[in-house]
């Protein structure tokens, strides 16, 4: 074999082990981007732009995971130590599973409200928040948990979604 026989050989070799490298790192890249992936574990924040859609693959019967609830956004209090005046919570007929709301501001994440079980068909008679609050107009977000219930009667989170709700106290 001649030293030009060699070279192209020994070129087409290097060639040959750079396509397989690069095709292990490519699909190294690909497997650790697959596990960087999010989950969303049954998590979704509702609002008007994907409103339609999560209603969509809801279908007409709330699937495992999902749930529907009924609820007023903009939440008006005379002063900050009284019922609201307006605010609807509730829990849809067409659940299979009871349900749990927070109210969080959404600049601190304290807690303004809370619940204890929903139950399937149930709603909130009214609505007092758990922390004085001054005048003003506040962001918050509605927190709604589905619950699991377990063998000794207790209930643990089992999915939620968070709805942005305005909180209005007048005096």
């Amino acid at each position: 074999m001649n030293k030009k026989t060699k070279i192209i050989i020994a070129g087409i070799c290097i060639i040959a082990l750079l396509a397989v490298g690069a095709a292990v790192a490519m699909f190294v890249m690909l497997m650790n981007k697959e596990d960087d992936t999010p989950q969303n574990n049954g998590v979704y924040t509702m609002d008007e732009g994907n409103y339609q859609q999560i209603m969509d693959d809801m279908g007409e019967q709330v699937q495992d995971g999902y749930f529907e609830t009924y609820m007023t956004t903009d939440w008006i209090f005379p002063d900050g130590s009284s019922e609201a005046t307006d605010a609807l919570l509730g829990n849809s007929p067409n659940n299979v599973k009871p349900i749990r709301c927070e109210v969080l501001l959404k600049d601190s994440g304290e807690k303004l409200f809370s619940t204890g079980v929903i139950p399937v068909g149930a709603q909130i008679p009214s609505i007092k928040l758990d922390v004085d609050l001054e005048a003003g107009v506040y962001d918050a977000t509605c927190m709604i948990y589905l619950l699991d219930e377990m063998e000794n009667g207790t209930y643990e989170d089992y999915s939620s979604t968070g709805f942005n709700v305005t909180i209005i106290i007048q005096n």
